[in-house]
């Protein structure tokens, strides 16, 4: 049965998926797929927690879907175009499909948490400068196109390269 109503007051984050950027080694987050649970089709709706020092995705511009965030509690920098600008609590960034190249990174000394919205569209082009890559995103997986050619990656191969290691495997257990 869908979830019309999630309660994420004291969420137990452990609980959380939590994985990286499959091409971005700084990155590390939890995640909460609030959409997925309620049943939401059209848009993604994510409650995301970053930890100090970590970054959400690769830098990154969209071609076709817009995206929204909005800071719940922390502190951080989101990156537009190369320029960082704080954010905090009750702060609101939107990413239309203009072409400025954007991600976020956590400043702070504790999790920067916000809820991220976006669309869901039958393909997405996002371009990743600081690879010199464009991934296209389909039903069935994503293809890479950069100066080394085209690599594809099914969902399940994008999704295992989202996966962190193990506390004992990065040397933290």
């Amino acid at each position: 049965m869908t979830e019309r109503i999630i309660r994420t007051a004291g969420f137990d984050w452990s609980q959380a998926l939590r994985g990286r950027h499959p091409l971005n080694e700084a990155s590390e987050m939890q995640l909460v797929r609030l959409g997925d649970i309620s049943g939401m089709r059209r848009v993604f709706t994510n409650l995301v927690r970053i930890p100090p020092g970590k970054e959400s995705w690769i830098p990154h511009a969209h071609s076709v879907e817009e995206e929204m965030a909005f800071v719940l509690e922390g502190t951080g920098d989101v990156v537009l175009d190369g320029e960082r600008q704080a954010i905090g609590p009750g702060d609101y960034v939107g990413f239309p499909v203009d072409g400025v190249v954007h991600s976020i990174v956590n400043t702070g000394t504790g999790p920067l948490t916000y809820l991220t919205v976006g669309e869901r569209s039958r393909v997405e082009v996002a371009d990743m400068p600081t690879l010199g890559k464009t991934a296209v995103f389909r039903p069935g997986g994503v293809d890479l196109y950069g100066p080394d050619g085209l690599e594809h990656l099914t969902e399940a191969e994008w999704g295992a390269r989202m996966q962190l290691p193990s506390a004992a495997e990065d040397g933290k257990g």
